[in-house]
């Protein structure tokens, strides 16, 4: 049997999902209703979302980029082989940093390091 390092590693980058969801799940019940996702320049959050949308955005962005990394990896190492080591440390790279601003988004609304505002008032009288 041939093990493939090469495969072994493509594979190994999904690893970002489990992970991801499993950061939530430890710290779903102690998340605000309204998790801030989006900061302006001086990190002052612009952005919030429930705990579910903050949830289900984080691994939809991460599975989508999953799924495109993983076929771009296996259609690089045959077309170009001598580049695929290359591009798929780029692929990593970019992954970890999407993994760290999740992890991050939800730190940030676990230490309370972002006001949270109270819920708006839509309804019409």
């Amino acid at each position: 049997m041939n093990f493939d390092v090469y495969k072994a590693a493509v594979w190994l980058m999904w690893i970002a999902l489990p992970t991801t969801a499993w950061n939530y799940w430890r710290a779903w019940d102690r998340l605000p209703a309204r998790v801030a996702v989006h900061f302006d320049a001086h990190w002052q959050p612009n952005g919030y979302t429930s705990r579910e949308a903050a949830l289900m955005l984080a691994l939809g962005i991460i599975t989508f980029l999953l799924v495109v990394f993983t076929v771009g990896a296996c259609i690089v190492r045959a077309q170009k082989p001598g580049a695929s080591w290359s591009m798929l440390l780029m692929f990593y790279v970019s992954l970890a940093a999407l993994w760290y601003a999740n992890n991050w988004i939800v730190t940030a609304n676990l230490n309370l390091l972002v006001p949270h505002p109270p819920p708006l008032n839509l309804s019409v009288h």
